[in-house]
């Protein structure tokens, strides 16, 4: 019991004197890397993909819809939606092409 004490009482020691690195101050570690993924996602290089994988998946539809499988049309629509959603921004801005709201 002795020892639970006297190691509470360092633990406080250290909470009081040093309450940085005994708080959970390390999620921004997280933060810069998602950012950039995001970046990535919605930048130029995000746009240029969405834009070709929209336009292959389109085309391989058209040209062989009736000798594709249930399975491989699903994963065409999902393939495509994702790409739409990918560039769901950069259309509304390009459609729109306003910011904020309007009365």
């Amino acid at each position: 019991m002795k020892k639970f004490s006297i190691m509470a009482g360092l633990s406080l020691l250290l909470l009081i004197f040093l309450p940085d690195t005994a708080l959970a101050s390390g999620i921004n570690e997280f933060t810069s890397p998602l950012q950039k993924v995001m970046e990535t996602i919605t930048g130029t290089a995000g746009r240029i993909i969405a834009i070709s994988a929209f336009g292959i998946c389109g085309v391989t539809y058209i040209l062989n819809r009736n000798e594709l499988s249930e399975g491989f049309k699903i994963l065409l629509g999902v393939v495509m939606g994702i790409c739409f959603i990918a560039f769901a921004a950069n259309i509304v801005d390009a459609l729109f092409s306003f910011s904020g709201a309007t009365i």
